[in-house]
């Protein structure tokens, strides 16, 4: 896959635009020869609209912070398709996917959500819709099943599905969660970090970014 990617403007995630103010997709750049799973990897660029540098920072921006036990893949949705011009009178389909997990709730840090049961989250990112190649943020890849993470999400859409685009609000704390273990002080700092949150003057805007998945939500 030798050719490159000619796109003007950005393939952008709608949803966390409306929150993140994204500038998100793949740019003019050659395909990446990089491997995952056996297949090509492309990787897309964002830039965000809050600063996630610290934890403060990055749990501040987040509607829920919690560490979940990643279940299984569920499936992979695509969104925003669009015919892009690859090169002279040729043009090929993009569209965004989403990879949807079933997790379980360990550990509430910031929110409250259902906790011991079998919930969803999306992250941007996973297997394109051709079948043969991946697309992801960079530093993404896809979330390991058995694993347990810290993941730093927002609440989207009507549906108030939980969802994260950006690798760095998904933190691994490897296969085995026992408070004993390293993992823990992990887990502490972001204790830590919620306490002393840094949000946003301007995020109240977003308010009221309640998930389905919360033990207060009340279906509308």
């Amino acid at each position: 896959m030798n050719k490159k990617l000619k796109i003007i403007g950005c393939i952008t995630i709608i949803s966390i635009c409306a929150f993140l103010g994204i500038y998100n997709g793949l740019k003019t750049t050659d395909l990446s020869t990089e491997m995952y799973n056996g297949l090509p990897v492309n990787y897309a660029h964002s830039l965000w609209m809050y600063d996630s540098s610290t934890p403060e920072r990055a749990v501040g921006i987040s509607d829920y912070v919690f560490v979940a036990k990643i279940n299984k893949i569920l499936r992979t949705e695509y969104t925003n398709q669009m015919e892009i011009e690859v090169g002279l009178n040729e043009t090929e389909t993009f569209s965004n996917p989403y990879t949807i997990y079933e997790i379980e709730v360990i550990e509430n840090i910031k929110g409250n959500l259902i906790i011991g049961e079998p919930i969803e989250f999306k992250q941007y990112g996973g297997l394109n819709s051709d079948g043969v190649s991946y697309t992801f943020l960079e530093g993404g890849s896809l979330l390991n099943v058995g694993e347990y993470y810290i993941i730093l999400c927002n609440t989207f859409g009507s549906d108030r599905e939980i969802e994260v685009a950006d690798p760095d609000r998904i933190v691994s704390l490897g296969s085995h969660y026992n408070p004993y273990t390293r993992s823990n002080n992990v887990i502490s700092v972001y204790r830590n970090a919620f306490i002393n949150q840094i949000v946003p003057e301007d995020l109240n805007e977003f308010d009221n970014n309640i998930s389905k998945y919360d033990v207060n939500y009340v279906s509308e």
